[in-house]
């Protein structure tokens, strides 16, 4: 190989303000098969687990997202997961009424395996769709509603005595999947449109194989770095991009 001579493939995946950079070094497979062959290859390896997929769904909220935690009072306590289901629809029913158009940016969760086992319903909405008074009317008194709003700074977020924590988007992807689902049932649920809106990987070369985030991003905890079979990864970086 000589100086300056191309060697490396870079994927860029990005949603929102969030950007994930993995390099690679089959160069060749990009020069051979190309651009769109290569993102076939490689850009799974950014969003292979459910965490992934649900981390790129959520940053497409940047910080206009509120997340609410919708809980039943005994009066109203679903006595299986279906009557909880019912009361989800219910209450995105109301909601469409609202907006009185479909609601493309929601992602949910329902649980009731863990704790004590009430039935509870996580939903991650945008700010700018619905106000606290159009939700509280949506959820028609069922029980109680607690709402966060995640701003740019709680996305950085960084709590360093507790080690369990994982900070921005991939903490609130793996607060939605904690609990384990019932055999056959997908741990979460978003809206059929919202993931036409994850742009494809881009897909570009490199002499070095650095990842350099660009001047100004906040860098995020590089954990579970993507696998690529038969590909080695030699570099990986998240981050936010500056100015948003």
């Amino acid at each position: 190989m000589t100086a300056g001579e191309k060697s490396y493939v870079v994927v860029k995946q990005r949603a929102g303000d969030l950007e994930k950079v993995m390099v690679t070094d089959n160069y060749r497979y990009l020069r051979l098969y190309g651009p769109e062959a290569t993102r076939r290859r490689c850009g799974p390896a950014l969003s292979r687990t459910s965490v992934d997929k649900l981390e790129l769904r959520l940053a497409l909220f940047k910080y206009d997202g509120v997340f609410w935690t919708l809980t039943f009072d005994d009066a109203h306590l679903p006595a299986s997961r279906a009557e909880a289901v019912k009361a989800w629809k219910a209450f995105m029913r109301k909601l469409r009424r609202c907006r009185g158009s479909p609601v493309d940016y929601y992602v949910y969760r329902i649980e009731g395996l863990h704790g004590n086992k009430r039935w509870h319903i996580h939903a991650f909405l945008r700010g700018s769709d619905f106000t606290a008074e159009e939700v509280a009317w949506a959820w028609s008194g069922r029980g109680n509603i607690k709402a966060e709003v995640w701003t740019r700074e709680r996305v950085l977020e960084r709590r360093d005595y507790d080690p369990d924590f994982v900070a921005g988007y991939r903490g609130l992807a793996r607060y939605f999947t904690k609990e384990v689902p019932e055999v056959g049932r997908h741990p979460w649920g978003c809206s059929q449109a919202l993931g036409k809106h994850i742009p494809r990987p881009r897909i570009g070369a490199s002499v070095s194989g650095a990842v350099r985030p660009p001047p100004g991003a906040a860098l995020l905890p590089a954990d579970d770095v993507p696998k690529l079979t038969g590909w080695g990864v030699f570099g990986y970086c998240r981050y936010l991009v500056a100015g948003s």
